[in-house]
């Protein structure tokens, strides 16, 4: 256990610098009062900023209490100490593009940003340059985007045929769930309140997102219906710009259901393997084999879609390098037109975290192994023709890296960008949907009953609420 301790006003600033390079487990966190020697103790008097790390003293100036000084102190030392090379320094922000679009939108040219944060944020400028390359791509594809007279909608399904190891999600399994019935019928209810809300405010719809849990999970008649709902209700006569459906995992897809996505006009759809590794796949809670998506993935083409997003998941516990690389060759020979790369992040809520930190019972990649596995996914996107165009990241991700999404050119999806830039009104319908009202540049936000009970038996109040939030 390593005892950490500062003055109390910068503990939170503190904390994340030292959960970068140890497992929060690990850490017990002292009171400024505390008497007890802490290995590390950050203390700040005036202008000058003393650091105790594990019984080395330093002492610096500390001008205008500036976070970023103290940060980039601790950092280095703890990078020393761990001897983990960490990419993106003390930048611990979820949206780094939107840091380098600000300073693009000021003048700044390439190499003037790449200075600016290495030396502000010890980011390595491999990761300053492909934030950069998002930038100048989001800037590009932003101004295609009407941010005054339409919304976007999300479609939650909150139902899954298992739950994984590392999800947070609200996601239930859907097999003998007593919610799921009334559930299916009070989603469909609130997709004719809101479109009721969007005609009659004369609003445009331009993009369409549905996801969850996974929207494949229920039968294939429930499916249909629900898609039928959803045309109905926002794609029908509507000229919208892309209509995603996150079909997600390949053990919930079948024949029939593709062809529900077809005839409702899904413009872009998602097969998501995360590993191509079986034994990754059983461990982490899949009832699906490497075999199984590509058995799926070829039946959607044959059937005529043509643009098939694929995610994959980095830093899956007992996977290593040759483990990716074996993913890598199995997504490059599909060959889809866009690939979403996730770090594996260690949420509260999911099995993962508790099993890992509280029980130490998985091994997760080295540091190394992690960076490693980044920079081939990304050669290999690159191959494929496919560059980056959004990118966000999360607290507790392993190697403390990001999430990127790849696509060809002209099948970005814009709903990913835009509901990550936070810059036009989305409406979300189903449980655990978000409502972000976007006006004049601020930001307010409604969220719809997480819990199936809540959702199902409060439902009237939760609706009421929410027109009356979306009309102020």
């Amino acid at each position: 256990m390593i005892k950490v301790k500062s003055n109390n006003s910068l503990r939170y600033h503190v904390y994340h610098i030292v959960t970068l390079f140890y497992p929060a487990g690990k850490i017990e966190f002292l009171d400024e009062a505390d008497v007890t020697k802490a290995d590390i103790h950050v203390e700040v008097r005036g202008n000058e900023m003393t650091i105790d790390f594990f019984g080395e003293i330093s002492s610096s100036p500390y001008p205008d209490r500036d976070l970023n000084v103290m940060r980039r102190a601790l950092f280095i030392l703890l990078e020393k100490k761990t001897e983990k090379h960490l990419p993106w320094g003390i930048l611990i922000g979820i949206r780094p593009s939107k840091i380098v679009r600000e300073l693009i939108e000021k003048g700044r040219n390439r190499d003037e940003v790449v200075q600016e944060l290495q030396e502000e944020y010890l980011a390595d400028k491999d990761k300053i340059l492909l934030a950069y390359e998002v930038a100048l791509k989001e800037s590009m594809l932003l101004k295609t985007v009407d941010t005054e007279n339409s919304v976007d909608i999300y479609i939650g399904m909150p139902f899954c045929p298992s739950r994984c190891l590392y999800c947070s999600f609200a996601s239930n399994v859907y097999r003998g769930n007593q919610y799921k019935d009334r559930y299916l019928e009070l989603m469909k209810q609130e997709m004719h309140i809101i479109r009721s809300h969007i005609d009659g405010n004369r609003l445009k719809i331009n993009n369409v997102y549905f996801g969850g849990g996974t929207p494949t999970a229920v039968s294939d008649e429930e499916f249909e219906d629900v898609m039928a709902t959803i045309s109905d209700c926002f794609i029908k006569d509507r000229d919208i710009l892309e209509f995603t459906v996150e079909a997600g995992r390949v053990d919930s897809i079948t024949e029939t259901k593709l062809e529900s996505m077809k005839r409702y006009n899904a413009t872009r759809i998602s097969i998501n393997p995360q590993s191509m590794n079986d034994d990754t796949l059983r461990l982490i809670g899949r009832n699906h084999s490497h075999d199984k998506v590509i058995e799926i993935f070829n039946l959607a083409r044959d059937m005529g879609f043509d643009n098939i997003n694929m995610d994959m998941i980095l830093g899956l516990p007992s996977e290593h390098l040759s483990d990716v690389e074996n993913t890598i060759d199995a997504v490059r020979k599909l060959s889809p037109e866009s690939i979403t790369v996730h770090g594996l992040a260690l949420k509260r809520a999911s099995r993962l975290y508790e099993d890992f930190l509280m029980e130490k019972k998985y091994a997760l990649p080295s540091q190394e192994e992690m960076n490693l596995m980044y920079e081939k996914t990304d050669r290999m996107a690159r191959d494929l023709g496919l560059m980056p165009y959004y990118m966000y990241r999360q607290k507790n991700m392993v190697g403390n890296l990001e999430n990127v999404g790849y696509a060809k050119e002209g099948m970005e999806n814009l709903y990913n960008m835009v509901m990550i830039e936070e810059i036009k009104t989305i409406i979300a319908v189903g449980a655990d949907g978000v409502t972000k009202k976007v006006k004049n540049g601020k930001i307010e936000r409604f969220a719809n009953f997480k819990g199936l009970n809540d959702y199902t038996e409060r439902f009237q109040e939760m609706m009421e609420n929410k027109m009356s939030f979306l009309k102020e």
